[in-house]
């Protein structure tokens, strides 16, 4: 208790100087919050004014050109729109709802995908394509990018679900500017400002025009024999490069981890704490349930997406881990200072022929929506799936999912595992007031429970054993001999419906709430009580809501979030061997807290914590408490 204590305190002082840090930021964020408006401001006014045609398109430029020099008071602003609605110029609607938008505080923060800023005036796409056109002409975009930005006007889209734009270290084919700077600077934020670039974007496209015009003015104040070889090899860095580097992403993260298990006694002697189990895969072993520990982990992984035509992705990934875990790509720290493994996690391709259709094969990511309750957040999926994603209205969707996995192939029988799964669900999408998600599915296994060995054939159906298990659900030994081996007695048809609601009346501050729910209605008793030989109480059902608040993704110094969840898992709701890793140390038969937050530090990296307090819900008693400090990176 006393090492329990001790590290406790040291979590709690890390936690103040966090929370310091944070407060520090956030005070010199936003101090001048409302001084100011944005420059957007004074380009939505003059778009007005040249769509009635008091000004001309060169007007027009040039007022935005000089709004990018800097903020406008809203003094000038309100003056300037006074005097028009005093000529005639504009109506009492037209001022008035424009003087409105400046009550508003301006966006001093990123907004999200497809998403504009207050205060602009949606432009047609005859107007925005010309933009597009001239960036590629100047220098500042690749024509692969401006057909990529082409293809979102007027549209839907996801940075997560398209190609990234301007990623770091990419590069492109070199064309001189010949405007200035600042017109081209003016027209990179108009595509923010009409929110066919997100900030991410945006700050990529920039910066890397801001260092091909430093070269190239390097380049101008040398002598002319001088310039030519300068400006070469400036061409030479940047068109000299295969056309299949640029047809390839890399994607990768880091985790570092501090970790404390706890547990409550061993149930020995006078202790009233946990009870003593054995291993459900290695009955002949015991459980750990009653000595603390304290580790240190890795994360790694690494990913190659490739990009083969306009329809055809495929992707190899590799990660920490092992070959015998497929909930986990955690290396643990402390084997006499021996090599970590690296391994395949990801190998899949995805085509989509239309939009709203995506087909996948191989190992790829968990293509169903929902929360950590069925299914373990780092598991990955072998086999098939599909995903139909049509748009109703602007702002509604469905979607439609389905798959085949197989789970375990055995050589000499027919009776192979399989999973088949069916999504359906529905989503609301509105970022300035809420997004809503309502899903359905039914994830059918096949062939999982296990079968007893013929004392005469000994061995025979060892195969119906799991290969992997951690534990909670109710087994039966299927070797009449001695030895044990356990296999599952139910039968599992999970039925699981879930849902999330995003306020963004606050944005970029959120407030997401879920809820979800699991049934294993393939369960009969009659059968588990045949196979167990007693009986068993029917244990089938499990549900976790929570809320978390702050930023959805802190990546940025001074971003956060905090979040609260509650968990009930009953024994048979889930196959245990794919659910949550970490809640009660895996598996089912388990309820109980997780409080955790996150902290931006820096950008791309950022601290989390999670506190995970559990007991068992049936059984002898096992009570595990977990604490989890992270610092983690994105590259």
């Amino acid at each position: 208790m006393k090492r329990r204590r001790e590290f406790i305190m040291r979590y709690c002082v890390v936690t103040i100087w966090m929370l310091i840090l944070f407060l520090a930021v956030a005070e010199n964020s936003f101090a001048d919050a409302d001084k100011t408006v944005e420059p957007v401001g004074v380009v939505a006014l003059a778009n007005l004014l040249k769509t009635k045609g008091m000004i001309s398109d060169e007007e027009f430029t040039m007022i935005r050109v000089q709004a990018a020099g800097g903020p406008a008071s809203k003094t000038d602003l309100r003056t300037l729109v006074d005097l028009l609605r005093s000529k005639g110029s504009l109506s009492n609607e037209e001022a008035e709802a424009f003087l409105l938008g400046l009550n508003d505080k301006p966006v001093k923060v990123a907004l999200a995908d497809g998403v504009m800023a207050k205060n602009v005036t949606p432009l047609p796409e005859t107007e925005i394509k010309p933009v597009i056109e001239v960036l590629r002409e100047q220098g500042a975009l690749g024509t692969d990018e401006a057909v990529q930005i082409g293809e979102r006007i007027g549209n839907k889209w996801n940075a997560a679900d398209d190609d990234r734009i301007a990623p770091a270290d990419d590069e492109i084919d070199y064309v001189r500017t010949t405007l200035p700077k600042e017109i081209i600077l003016t027209e990179i934020a108009l595509l923010r400002q009409q929110a066919v670039i997100n900030d991410e974007e945006t700050e990529r496209i920039r910066s890397r025009f801001l260092r091909k015009h430093y070269l190239e003015q390097v380049a101008g104040s040398i002598d002319e024999n001088m310039r030519r070889n300068v400006v070469a090899q400036v061409a030479d860095k940047i068109i000299a490069v295969p056309e299949w580097v640029k047809r390839i992403k890399i994607d990768g993260d880091f985790r570092l981890r501090f970790e404390g298990v706890f547990y409550d006694g061993n149930g020995g002697g006078f202790d009233t704490g946990n009870g003593i189990f054995v291993k459900p895969d290695k009955p002949t072993e015991i459980l750990n349930s009653s000595v603390d520990r304290i580790q240190m982990q890795i994360r790694a992984r690494l990913a190659f997406i490739a990009k083969v035509n306009d329809q055809v992705e495929a992707g190899i990934g590799l990660a920490t881990g092992n070959t015998t875990n497929p909930v986990s790509t955690n290396s643990t720290l402390g084997d006499s200072l021996n090599k970590k493994n690296f391994l395949v996690d990801l190998a899949y391709m995805k085509w989509t022929p239309l939009r709203a259709l995506t087909m996948w094969g191989g190992r790829f990511a968990n293509p169903f929506y929902g929360s950590d309750l069925v299914w373990d957040p780092e598991i990955n999926f072998d086999g098939l799936a599909l995903s139909y994603k049509p748009q109703l209205t602007s702002t509604l969707s469905m979607f439609l999912t389905g798959g085949a996995f197989p789970i375990q192939e055995i050589e000499l029988s027919s009776h192979d595992k399989w999973m088949y799964g069916g999504q359906m669900g529905v989503q609301y999408r509105n970022e300035k007031i809420l997004t809503a998600k309502l899903a359905a599915a039914l994830y059918q296994f096949e062939n999982m429970t296990g079968r007893a060995n013929d004392p005469s054939k000994p061995g025979e159906n060892d195969y119906t054993a799991p290969l992997f298990q951690q534990k909670g659900n109710t087994l039966f030994d299927i070797d009449p001999t001695t030895t044990i081996k356990t296999a599952y007695a139910a039968r599992f048809r999970e039925l699981n419906i879930g849902g999330s609601l995003d306020l963004g009346f606050w944005d970029p501050l959120r407030v997401v709430m879920i809820a979800d729910y699991v049934n294993n209605i393939g369960y009969n008793s009659a059968s588990v009580n045949a196979l167990t030989g007693y009986n068993v109480k029917k244990e089938t059902e499990g549900f976790q809501f929570g809320i978390t608040v702050g930023n959805p993704n802190p990546r940025s110094l001074g971003q956060w979030k905090v979040l609260v969840n509650y968990k009930y898992l009953e024994s048979d709701a889930v196959v245990d061997a794919f659910t949550d890793s970490y809640f009660h140390l895996g598996g089912t038969n388990a309820k109980g807290w997780i409080i955790g937050g996150d902290l931006g530090v820096g950008s791309n990296v950022w601290l989390s914590t999670r506190w995970l307090t559990t007991n068992e819900i049936s059984g002898p008693p096992l009570a595990i408490d977990i604490l989890q400090l992270n610092l983690n990176t994105r590259f």
